[in-house]
Parts: structure tokens; sequence; C-alpha cells
């Protein structure tokens, strides 16, 4: 349940009057809300918009009453600004703008003017068009599957769905940690990478999704995006400036084996395998990994003739030894030719060789893998990975929790991703899917 705290309601307040006294300031800015200057008209075309819906008799009553409270205010403002004003503060405050509901009986179907609401929110980051909430009026132009789906597909074509998608891939992948990187005593490091790391990796996605590419390609794709600095790191040429698409080389399969990945994960210029496990199991494959050890030991330093594998195997031995042995270690050490800046290399500590063979226990059954670019083929061919992101995926769309009902819905939309089916195609199977278009019940 959502709950209002006076500092909340306070900061909701001065919003809606901040926003108020702006559009009123000038009889230009107010005609660009509503070009008359009738009360009902402009209630019922704002209401419109800040509802979502169309206001119901009493709620146009009620707000003409306001209008007319404030229209009696002194001021130098007209009788009509003065009135707008008081309808807009009321219309910002009022719970059927600041949120979105789908209360009702279960398994029945949002309306037209819900389902515009809740796809342009999604979509285009957004409240409903007014072309868009004329659309919900006319009958089954939204309600049914096919209906929203053509309407998404619009959608999934315009500029904003880039940004939505590419917030949805920040929050996935925690793009905002790239700031936060730092290497002491690293040759090749600079400060200036972290901003392209960022970069290089919303213009990776930001081309899965735009040229309806999916899962599969973010898995095994050898091409990657590269600004000056970071070309120098991979041993290609660098952009005359901005940023380039380059072919990584057949070691860097997948956007896991980019530099922005592996430097995040890796402490100053050693691999950092524990959290590049870590981070394979949460992220990618949505394995439930057991609580840490309540008092983590150091990582000790590197010992002559030995190496990063066998450290790591020594340390975690005691602690969680399952987990770390089945689940963690594993993922993490497929990356060990990887240094902690993310640069390829095929020794370590004094020439020794480097190991980063394995085997995991995915949904389907144990699988080997001969280092990262191994696994990563194994994981696009399985179905876990395109499970995992399909689960992400519907939870950003329906703003909830993905539960044991929904079983059904993530089956198909697993199926869809492993069938090469891009990004865009997973969100139109989504639209089309009872679990997006009906109530799933409750008052609260």
């Amino acid at each position: 349940m959502l709950a209002v705290d006076q500092r909340a309601a306070s900061d909701f307040q001065s919003a809606a009057e901040q926003l108020a006294a702006a559009v009123t300031s000038s009889s230009a800015d107010l005609a660009r809300i509503y070009p008359g200057t009738d009360a009902p008209g402009f209630i019922a075309t704002l209401g419109r918009r800040a509802y979502r819906r169309p206001l119901t008799s009493s709620e146009q009553a009620a707000y003409l009453a306001l209008f007319q409270q404030g229209a009696a205010l002194s001021g130098t403002q007209s009788a009509f600004a003065k009135g707008a004003g008081l309808v807009i503060r009321g219309l910002l405050q009022s719970p059927h703008f600041l949120y979105r509901t789908e209360l009702g009986a279960a398994g029945t179907p949002l309306s037209g003017y819900e389902m515009a609401a809740k796809l342009s929110l999604w979509l285009r980051g957004t409240t409903p068009s007014d072309a868009l909430l004329d659309a919900a009026a006319g009958p089954g132009a939204l309600e049914t599957a096919e209906g929203a789906a053509r309407v998404a597909a619009t959608m999934l074509e315009e500029p904003a769905a880039v940004g939505v998608l590419r917030s949805f891939h920040n929050e996935l992948y925690h793009f905002d940690r790239y700031a936060t990187i730092s290497k002491l005593g690293v040759s090749g490091y600079d400060p200036s990478l972290n901003g392209e790391y960022l970069e290089s990796s919303y213009r990776f996605f930001d081309k899965l999704f735009s040229q309806g590419l999916g899962v599969a390609e973010l898995l095994t794709s050898t091409l990657g995006f590269v600004g000056p600095r970071m070309a120098a790191q991979y041993g290609v040429s660098a952009p005359a400036n901005g940023y380039v698409e380059r072919d990584l080389g057949p070691q860097r399969v997948g956007y896991f084996s980019q530099l922005p990945f592996l430097s995040l994960h890796g402490h100053n210029n050693e691999p950092d395998s524990i959290h590049r496990g870590v981070a394979m199991n949460l992220d990618v494959l949505c394995t439930l990994l057991g609580p840490p050890a309540p008092n983590l030991p150091p990582i000790p330093a590197l010992q002559p003739g030995q190496t990063n594998r066998q450290r790591i195997s020594m340390l975690t031995e005691g602690c969680g030894g399952v987990c770390h042995r089945q689940q963690i270690n594993p993922l993490g050490f497929a990356f060990e030719h990887f240094d902690g800046m993310g640069r390829y290399r095929d020794t370590e500590n004094g020439n020794l060789p480097i190991v980063s063979s394995g085997a995991f226990t995915f949904s389907e059954g144990a699988r080997s893998f001969d280092g990262a670019a191994d696994l990563m083929r194994n994981m696009a061919a399985g179905a876990q990975a395109h499970m995992c992101y399909a689960k992400k995926l519907a939870s950003f769309g329906l703003q909830r929790d993905i539960v044991d009902r929904d079983s059904a819905m993530l089956d198909a939309l697993t199926q869809v991703s492993r069938q090469n089916g891009s990004i865009k195609n997973l969100i139109l199977t989504l639209v089309r899917h009872a679990a997006f278009r009906l109530r799933s019940g409750g008052g609260s």
C-alpha cells in the first residue's frame, strides 16, 4: 500500500503550486494548455490529460466550484487565470494524477484509457497524448491484444522508447556504477574512461533495441562501441572523434566480455572473480544465491607461483563453499583471461598459464565451457539467460514483481527470446499477454 507522509504531501503541494504559477504567468502560456477561456472546457480538457481519462460529472462539478473560488480571489491576474491556477493545483495533487491504478475484479480487462496510460507511461515515459486518449475512446482500439500491440509497435519506433530502454538497461546492469570506478597505480587508466564506459554501454544496448536484436546478440556479439581511450585498451584503432563500432575480436563474445563490465569488477589491475561471478548469477541468470558470510576476509596478496584462480579458490573454500564452488566461482573464473582493466592476457603473475574453463549447472542441466566466449555461447543456446532477461523486462513493464502465477507469461517470453526474438518482440509479446491487459485483482 502506498502512503503519503507529511514531507511527500508538502512536496506535491509545492510542485503543483510552482507549475500552476508558471502556466498562468501569461495568457500565451495558458493558451498553450487550453486555447479558450471557458471554465468547463478548460476543466474537461486538462482534467482528461491529468486523470488520463474523462472526468466524471461529479468531478467536473467539483473542479468547476474550485475554479469559481479561484476566480474570485484578489490579484492582478484575470479571473480565468486565477481560476485555472487553482484547478491546476488541485488536479496535480489528486491521487488520480499521482497514481496509476489497476483496481477491480481479477481477470477483468483494463479499459482503453487504462491501457493508454499503461503503455504511454512505460514506452514514452509520459502521460498519454490527446491523440492516444482519443483512440482509447474508440471501441476495442486498445482493449484487444492486437489493438494494444499495434499502438505499442508504433511507440517502439519513437525516439522516446530508446530512452526508456536506456533506463531499463541502466537499472538492470548498474551502469551508474561506472562513475565510481577507480584504479590506483594502473597503467593506462584515466578517470575519463568512466564516461566512455557508460556511453559505449548505452550505445551497445541502443543498437540491440533499435535494430531488432535481442538476448542472443547481447550474449554473443563481438561488436562493441569504443571511445578514443577505450580503443587503446582494446588494441583497436581509435575513432577520430566520438564513438565508433568495432569488431573486438573472438575473445570478446558478448557485452560481459567488454571493458565496462570487466573493469567495474576488477581490483585495480587484478580480476575481481567473485563479483564477476555474483553479477552473472544475479543479473544474467537470476540464480538465487545464499547470504554472504557475516565476516568477509580480505583478498590476500598474490603469492609467487600462485594464480588468481588458486588464490580465490583457497579464500572461498571455507565461506559458503558450495555456493562459491558451484555457482559464483565457475562463472567468475570464466573471465580470468581479462585483468582488472578488462584487457585480455594469456598469462599472469610471472608467466603462469591461465585456466578459464569450468562447468555450471543451468536450469536445463550441467554444461562445461572453455572460457568466457564458450560460456556466452552456452548461455545463448540455453534457456536460463533468456528467461532471466524476460523476467527483468516483464517486471519493468508491469511495474511489479514477477510471481508464480506469471509462469505462463514468462515461458512465452522465454520461448520468443530463444527463437532469436528481438527486445521489441519481447515487449509486444508482453503487451499481448493477459498478464499485461487484465487486472490481477485487489482493492489496494
